[in-house]
């Protein structure tokens, strides 16, 4: 059994991937590098690249021959590859994700990379991060007629915002090995510090609270019982466990696992919305407050809030 990893642009896909080569003796296969390689013959950056293969379907047909021919392989494969899991059937098909602000920094401080655009700073390099990822998006759906769904057409979803490579290494490696022998696992893993709250932060000083922070600590996180999140507009809120999400923050978890229980245009129950769920339960001062009590500050804020950290 094959593994394909994608996902978004600095979220240690090639770091993880080869770690995981490494651990368990497959053989790596990026169609990042050959992308990257063969934008630079031609005088190009990644972005400039991706614009050019737009007319030009010859390069991704070459690309996607390279896949396609691992069916055919004996020998087992990670595949660090944005296509990758729609190629090659037989794989754990993992998407890893990191905030933009973490992943656009790991991109602009990474001297390896070749071929990536000059930006001045986390904010420009977040720009063309999104545009690159628009014009890869529209290119897989002119060309293949596929757009691609986090949660539809992967196995396992892991934030690696705030761990390091060994411990999404290690993740990964888990959720395999249940994967193989067919076990349940949980599929999305989140940073909890991506993690909205929805509730006012003084419930999270009761007993009760400190009881569930000191059982984390002991024991780690119950994976039988993740925390209920909604989604809505790209960001993750809490709809249920805060007090266990409180005690994953203090015990500096680097991520936790999550079921989601609704997203953007969905109901929550036949009456409440998502987007009537976020809005009604969210403001600047519990988040403010949240903040504070955990001793962190999240990322950005949610766009509806219209604010600019």
């Amino acid at each position: 059994m094959h593994i394909s990893i994608t996902g978004d642009l600095g979220s240690g896909k090639s770091t993880v991937a080869k770690e995981i080569c490494r651990v368990l003796g497959f053989k790596y296969l990026s169609t990042g590098q050959i992308q990257r390689q063969l934008g630079q013959e031609r005088g190009m950056n990644t972005l400039e690249f991706n614009k050019f293969t737009d007319n030009n379907k010859e390069i991704d047909d070459y690309i996607d021959q390279r896949l396609k021919d691992i069916n055919n392989q004996t020998d087992s494969y990670v595949l660090d590859s944005r296509l990758g899991w729609h190629f090659v059937n037989a794989s754990f098909k993992i998407y890893l994700m990191a905030v933009d602000e973490v992943a656009a920094s790991r991109v602009l401080v990474d001297e390896k990379r070749i071929g990536e655009p000059l930006a001045l700073d986390i904010k420009a390099k977040i720009k063309e991060q999104h545009e690159r990822r628009k014009i890869e998006n529209d290119r897989f759906e002119k060309n293949y007629g596929i757009k691609p769904s986090i949660f539809k057409d992967f196995d396992a979803i892991v934030d690696t915002s705030s761990a390091s490579i060994a411990e999404v290494t290690n993740l990964i490696l888990a959720l395999y090995a249940k994967f193989e022998k067919k076990e349940h696992y949980n599929k999305i893993w989140l940073s909890p510090h991506r993690i909205f709250p929805t509730k006012n932060g003084r419930s999270i000083v009761s007993e009760e609270a400190k009881r569930i922070k000191e059982n984390i600590r002991e024991k780690g996180f119950d994976v039988e019982f993740p925390i209920s999140c909604v989604l809505f507009q790209k960001e993750f809120y809490a709809f249920d466990g805060h007090k266990r999400l409180s005690a994953c923050l203090h015990s500096k978890l680097p991520f936790i696992p999550i079921s989601l229980t609704a997203k953007n245009e969905d109901t929550i129950n036949p009456t409440l919305k998502v987007e009537q769920f976020v809005k009604g339960n969210l403001n600047i001062s519990m988040i403010n407050h949240w903040e504070e009590v955990h001793g962190f500050k999240f990322y950005h804020y949610p766009t509806l809030l219209e604010l600019d950290k």
